[in-house]
């Protein structure tokens, strides 16, 4: 009885330093795809006027006008590589200004980011998911 209980006091000295080693390992990081750039989802563009981050976030095509100050502003493509719709297409002027339009390649893939440097406010009127710039 005795043998029985210093083998069961063993066994349970066993199973707690296993689990003591168990919580404290570190816990696996989450790879780089599953944190945000910049706040932006993966598989979508977004919009920034700091110090809100991001100020819109869409996944899909958008034709109402964004209004924000440029600056220190920008658009993002944060979208998946996707043939035939992984660059977006957008529409934009300073105040006064005529429009024009910009296109931005998926994460990997080239240019992936405009800023609005001008001190004057910036419209975006349209913004679309489009096959190649």
């Amino acid at each position: 009885m005795v043998k029985h209980i210093r083998k069961t006091v063993i066994s349970l000295g066993a199973v707690a330093s296993l689990t003591l080693v168990a919580a404290a390992a570190p816990a696996l990081a989450a790879s780089a795809d599953d944190i945000p750039i910049d706040r932006c989802k993966r598989g979508n563009f977004c919009i920034y006027d700091p110090p809100r981050y991001p100020l819109w976030q869409y996944s899909g095509n958008i034709s109402v006008t964004h209004t924000f100050d440029g600056g220190s502003s920008w658009i993002r493509n944060n979208g998946y590589r996707v043939a035939g719709a992984d660059h977006i297409r957008f529409t934009y002027n300073y105040f006064g200004e005529s429009k024009k339009t910009g296109c931005l390649h998926p994460p990997g893939d080239g240019t992936t980011i405009k800023k609005f440097t001008k001190k004057k406010s910036v419209n975006i009127y349209k913004v679309q998911w489009v096959g190649a710039c």
